[in-house]
Formats: structure tokens, C-alpha cells, sequence
């Protein structure tokens, strides 16, 4: 018989209570739209069955940020760590792509002791997310204020269709060599790429990244198979939802991504 997961528990530490979760599932729960809205404030949770608490945020991106770490997703090569290049570095591979992005040979990552993880809506909207704004004359009725069931199992059975391809940077600080007890690292921030096929893959990753590792996840977002970095080198186009992801791309050179 199948069980339901447990709810999240409340541990007491000092006079605080932290939130105990124990799978990918509770980590990065799906929200759907219309639910009530998630409170955009960092919270602490506990990962218990690797015993380590992780700082969480669930605000959007903005265009601003991924601006940030464009230069990773767009260069780099997946489970190999990397140092940020300086600025003109940064503004050369986000303009013309640079395949010779330099990877650390020792990259000795520190395992945090509490990691930041931000849970954006990459992590949270499921492929069947509801869908309010009708404009194919499915709902008929003018005080209607619900989601169209029509478009919903349209959009939903198209996503799914379509191939998808997550990205998760991870960051953590590069530890001092030789150790020097007390200063165990020297504060430079080094950054790793991991590509999933789907939400529940992404969330299971990032899930034993902060737990098992102690590695902040600093950014995600959704593109599109074949028309990512590695197929085209046009404009970045934001979609808005995810299942706009979907839908045939006028621009053959554009990239798509949902963040």
C-alpha cells in the first residue's frame, strides 16, 4: 500500500524551531498557480537525514541574474569545478561564447556548514501547472475566475512532449592549501554545472548537493533541448511560464529560458 510522505516536522534548536524535511520531494514541493502565493522570505530547514541545515529563498530570478551566471551556463562543462573569470572575461563569453572556459585542477570545495539554496520557481512549477488566462474561448462563462481545464491539458501534454533541459550552478568556497586550522578556506567562491532532464531530477540533485556536500545552489533555470547555448548563438528570450517553453520559436536562432 502506498504511503503519502510524512509532513514536515519542527525541531527545536536553542528557542528556535527549523523545519525538518527528509526527501527531494519535501525539499522543492510543487506549487501550483493559484495556490496561495509562497511568502518570498528566507527561511532555515533541516535536512535530517544528512543532519545539516540549508538557508532557503523562493523568490523568481530576474534577467539581472542570470546575466550573473550566464557565462557558466553557456560555456562550461558539467561536474567540474571552475573559478568566475574577471569582467572582461565574463562580458566577452556572454557576447560571442567561449569553449575554453578554464576548469581548477585542484578545486578542494569546502563543505559549507550551512549552505544557501535558492528554490526558485525552476525547482517548484510542475509540467502541469494550471492555467488561467484562456484565449482560446474554452471558458464560456463571463465570472468565471478558475483555470481552463482546456488549455491546461493542452499546455500539459505539449510540455511533456518536449524535451527539457534544467541547469543548476552550484558555488561553494575553495578551501586554503595548505589547511591552516581555524581558516580552512581562503574565500574564493568556485562554481560547478549540473544539467537534469527534469524537475524531479533537479531537485533530487540539489537536495544531496547542500545535504551531503554543503554546497550552495545559487542559480536554475529551464531551457529547451536543441535550442540551448550549444545550438544557437541568437538573442536570450525570458519566457514567462514554463509551459511557453513549448511552443514553436519564430526566431530559429533564439534562446529560451525560464527562470
Amino acid at each position: 500500500m502506498f504511503l503519502p510522505d510524512p509532513p514536515p516536522r519542527l525541531h527545536a534548536y536553542g528557542e528556535t524551531y527549523t523545519e525538518e524535511i527528509y526527501n527531494p520531494a519535501q525539499f522543492a514541493p510543487t506549487h501550483y498557480t493559484g495556490e496561495s502565493t509562497i511568502l518570498e522570505t528566507g527561511k532555515v530547514i533541516r535536512i535530517a537525514p544528512f543532519k545539516r541545515n540549508v538557508f532557503t529563498t523562493p523568490h523568481r530570478a530576474q534577467p539581472g541574474d542570470f546575466a550573473e551566471y550566464r557565462w557558466i551556463i553557456q560555456n562550461a562543462d558539467t561536474e567540474v569545478w571552475y573559478e568566475k573569470p574577471g569582467r572582461s572575461g565574463v562580458r566577452h563569453m556572454n557576447t560571442v561564447g567561449d569553449k575554453d572556459l578554464p576548469l581548477l585542477q585542484n578545486p578542494r570545495p569546502v563543505s559549507l556548514e550551512t549552505p544557501r539554496v535558492w528554490l526558485s520557481p525552476v525547482f517548484t512549477t510542475p509540467t502541469d501547472d494550471d492555467i488561467y488566462d484562456c484565449v482560446a474561448g474554452h471558458s464560456l462563462e463571463d465570472d468565471y475566475t478558475g483555470p481552463c481545464h482546456s488549455c491546461t491539458d493542452e499546455k500539459s501534454e505539449a510540455l511533456d512532449a518536449t524535451p527539457l533541459v534544467y541547469y543548476l550552478v552550484l558555488s561553494t568556497c575553495q578551501a586554503s592549501e595548505p589547511f591552516i586550522h581555524g581558516a580552512h578556506f581562503n574565500g574564493k567562491q568556485i562554481y560547478k554545472l549540473i544539467k537534469c532532464g527534469s524537475r524531479e531530477a533537479v531537485a533530487a540533485e540539489a537536495f544531496f548537493a547542500a545535504g551531503v556536500n554543503g554546497w550552495n545552489i545559487v542559480f536554475s533555470c529551464v531551457m529547451r533541448m536543441g535550442e540551448t547555448f550549444e545550438e544557437r548563438r541568437g538573442n536570450l528570450s525570458r519566457v514567462d511560464e514554463l509551459w511557453q517553453l513549448a511552443e514553436t520559436e519564430e526566431d530559429a536562432e533564439a534562446v529560451r529560458a525560464f527562470y
